[in-house]
């Protein structure tokens, strides 16, 4: 894969900094682990053999907040099933508290981008955007925008069967 770089125009200046791919879809996902808000670590690569919703979250977006509880009710229902759900903060370091207030409501593990060990993801996208990967290890998924029981069922249900 070939490293790209932008351009970034400063007054005065032209910076190149590198740019940060975008998971690709049908490949291995790629690194993410961490420790969530509980204190429980956490590696993707260790939860293969599961299907994995990672959910990038902000307190701030009326989206996240539409979907926060179909995702807890989602996670409920297929967790025997074998989901696991994985909700990402990307709101400030100062705001982490209404992060963890909100997910800890919902019953959903989560931790902030910012306190990643190792994020392959990258740390912004549009929230809610969210990747599943397949029992595999496989990103099969990306979603972007509120995620309603029906979109589930459509998208990750058929991973999960």
């Amino acid at each position: 894969m070939q490293r790209r770089e932008f351009l970034l125009a400063v007054p005065g200046l032209l910076v190149a900094t590198p740019a940060r791919a975008v998971p690709e879809l049908d490949q291995p996902a790629p690194a993410l682990n961490g420790r969530f808000f509980n204190g429980e670590p956490f590696d993707l690569a260790a939860m293969r053999g599961n299907v994995v919703l990672v959910n990038y979250y902000s307190s701030y977006c009326k989206f996240c907040a539409y979907e926060i509880g179909n995702l807890e009710t989602f996670q409920e229902q297929y967790l025997a099933k074998g989901l696991e759900v994985i909700v990402l903060g990307v709101d400030s370091p100062e705001d982490c508290h209404r992060v963890e207030r909100m997910t800890g409501i919902y019953n959903l593990r989560a931790t902030m981008v910012h306190e990643l060990e190792s994020n392959g993801f990258g740390r912004r996208y549009p929230t809610p955007t969210a990747f599943v990967m397949d029992r595999g290890g496989v990103l099969r998924v990306r979603i972007v925008g509120a995620k309603t029981p029906r979109r589930f069922s459509e998208e990750v249900v058929p991973l999960l069967n």
